[in-house]
Protein backbone atom coordinates (compact mmCIF):
# COMPACT_ATOMS: atom_id res chain seq x y z
CA UNK A 1 0.00 0.00 0.00
CA UNK A 2 1.42 3.32 -0.95
CA UNK A 3 0.65 6.17 0.99
CA UNK A 4 1.32 9.81 -0.09
CA UNK A 5 3.74 12.21 2.59
CA UNK A 6 1.69 13.23 5.46
CA UNK A 7 -1.18 10.95 5.24
CA UNK A 8 -1.94 9.51 8.58
CA UNK A 9 -0.51 5.52 9.07
CA UNK A 10 -3.68 3.83 9.31
CA UNK A 11 -4.63 1.33 12.23
CA UNK A 12 -4.43 -2.29 11.40
CA UNK A 13 -6.23 -5.05 12.99
CA UNK A 14 -5.07 -8.11 13.09
CA UNK A 15 -6.06 -11.85 14.21
CA UNK A 16 -5.39 -10.91 18.49
CA UNK A 17 -4.54 -7.52 18.61
CA UNK A 18 -4.87 -4.14 16.73
CA UNK A 19 -1.73 -1.84 15.82
CA UNK A 20 -2.40 2.11 16.28
CA UNK A 21 0.18 4.15 14.94
CA UNK A 22 2.57 5.86 17.45
CA UNK A 23 0.76 9.57 16.44
CA UNK A 24 -3.07 8.39 17.96
CA UNK A 25 -2.11 6.53 20.66
CA UNK A 26 -1.65 9.83 23.11
CA UNK A 27 -4.58 11.53 22.23
CA UNK A 28 -6.37 8.38 22.29
CA UNK A 29 -4.73 7.54 26.14
CA UNK A 30 -6.10 10.99 27.02
CA UNK A 31 -9.61 10.47 25.79
CA UNK A 32 -9.61 6.78 27.79
CA UNK A 33 -8.07 8.20 30.67
CA UNK A 34 -10.74 10.39 31.33
CA UNK A 35 -13.28 7.92 31.07
CA UNK A 36 -11.08 5.33 33.39
CA UNK A 37 -11.10 8.42 35.84
CA UNK A 38 -14.90 8.72 36.07
CA UNK A 39 -15.68 4.73 36.22
CA UNK A 40 -12.71 4.60 39.12
CA UNK A 41 -15.11 8.20 40.33
CA UNK A 42 -18.10 5.95 40.50
CA UNK A 43 -16.60 3.20 42.47
CA UNK A 44 -15.57 1.42 39.16
CA UNK A 45 -12.33 -1.38 39.32
CA UNK A 46 -10.73 -1.97 36.17
CA UNK A 47 -9.59 -5.35 35.13
CA UNK A 48 -5.83 -5.84 34.86
CA UNK A 49 -5.90 -6.81 31.53
CA UNK A 50 -7.48 -3.81 30.47
CA UNK A 51 -4.82 -1.74 32.65
CA UNK A 52 -1.89 -3.01 31.53
CA UNK A 53 -3.56 -2.42 27.58
CA UNK A 54 -3.68 1.64 28.96
CA UNK A 55 -0.31 1.21 29.86
CA UNK A 56 1.08 0.19 27.28
CA UNK A 57 -0.95 2.94 25.13
CA UNK A 58 0.26 5.51 27.24
CA UNK A 59 3.86 4.13 26.99
CA UNK A 60 3.50 4.49 23.00
CA UNK A 61 2.22 7.58 23.66
CA UNK A 62 5.03 9.22 25.31
CA UNK A 63 7.58 6.93 23.88
CA UNK A 64 6.31 9.39 20.66
CA UNK A 65 6.16 12.66 22.17
CA UNK A 66 9.75 12.48 23.62
CA UNK A 67 11.43 10.21 20.25
CA UNK A 68 14.05 12.40 18.40
CA UNK A 69 13.94 10.35 15.17
CA UNK A 70 11.62 12.55 13.43
CA UNK A 71 8.40 10.94 13.40
CA UNK A 72 5.85 14.31 13.02
CA UNK A 73 8.62 16.26 12.47
CA UNK A 74 8.71 16.32 16.29
CA UNK A 75 11.66 16.62 18.93
CA UNK A 76 12.26 16.39 22.43
CA UNK A 77 12.75 20.32 22.22
CA UNK A 78 9.19 20.35 21.17
CA UNK A 79 7.97 18.93 24.11
CA UNK A 80 7.68 20.76 27.15
CA UNK A 81 9.64 20.06 30.30
CA UNK A 82 6.93 17.91 32.97
CA UNK A 83 7.18 19.89 35.31
CA UNK A 84 5.33 22.80 32.30
CA UNK A 85 3.32 19.85 31.23
CA UNK A 86 1.72 19.66 34.94
CA UNK A 87 3.04 16.42 36.06
CA UNK A 88 3.60 16.03 39.86
CA UNK A 89 7.11 14.49 42.02
CA UNK A 90 7.03 11.79 43.84
CA UNK A 91 7.71 14.42 47.02
CA UNK A 92 4.78 16.05 46.08
CA UNK A 93 2.36 13.22 45.52
CA UNK A 94 3.73 11.69 49.01
CA UNK A 95 2.99 15.39 50.38
CA UNK A 96 -0.19 14.90 49.58
CA UNK A 97 -0.99 11.48 50.73
CA UNK A 98 0.70 11.84 54.21
CA UNK A 99 2.82 9.14 53.72
CA UNK A 100 6.49 8.49 52.03
CA UNK A 101 7.43 8.31 48.89
CA UNK A 102 7.94 5.07 48.88
CA UNK A 103 4.41 4.43 50.20
CA UNK A 104 3.28 6.65 47.65
CA UNK A 105 4.94 4.29 45.07
CA UNK A 106 3.41 1.35 46.16
CA UNK A 107 -0.21 3.03 46.96
CA UNK A 108 0.12 3.79 43.37
CA UNK A 109 1.19 0.52 42.24
CA UNK A 110 -2.23 -1.05 44.06
CA UNK A 111 -4.34 1.07 41.90
CA UNK A 112 -2.33 -0.20 38.78
CA UNK A 113 -1.06 3.69 38.53
CA UNK A 114 2.17 4.05 36.82
CA UNK A 115 4.66 6.74 36.64
CA UNK A 116 4.47 9.44 34.00
CA UNK A 117 8.42 9.33 33.85
CA UNK A 118 11.35 8.67 36.97
CA UNK A 119 9.40 10.30 40.12
CA UNK A 120 6.44 11.93 37.86
CA UNK A 121 3.07 11.68 38.12
CA UNK A 122 -0.13 12.86 36.09
CA UNK A 123 -2.12 15.07 38.54
CA UNK A 124 -5.72 13.25 37.65
CA UNK A 125 -3.67 9.66 39.03
CA UNK A 126 -2.60 12.27 42.12
CA UNK A 127 -6.13 13.57 42.41
CA UNK A 128 -7.66 9.49 42.17
CA UNK A 129 -5.08 8.33 45.05
CA UNK A 130 -5.89 11.32 47.05
CA UNK A 131 -9.40 10.54 46.86
CA UNK A 132 -8.80 7.05 47.73
CA UNK A 133 -6.90 7.41 50.70
CA UNK A 134 -9.03 9.79 51.73
CA UNK A 135 -11.98 7.67 51.44
CA UNK A 136 -10.02 4.90 53.24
Amino acid sequence: MHREAGEPHPAVIAAGGVFLPAEVCHPLWLALRAQLNRHRADGGAVRADVAAALDALRAAGLNHLVSTSGHDERTSADIPAPLERGLITTEELAGRLGVTGRHARRLAAAEGITSAGRGLWHPDDVEHLARRREAA
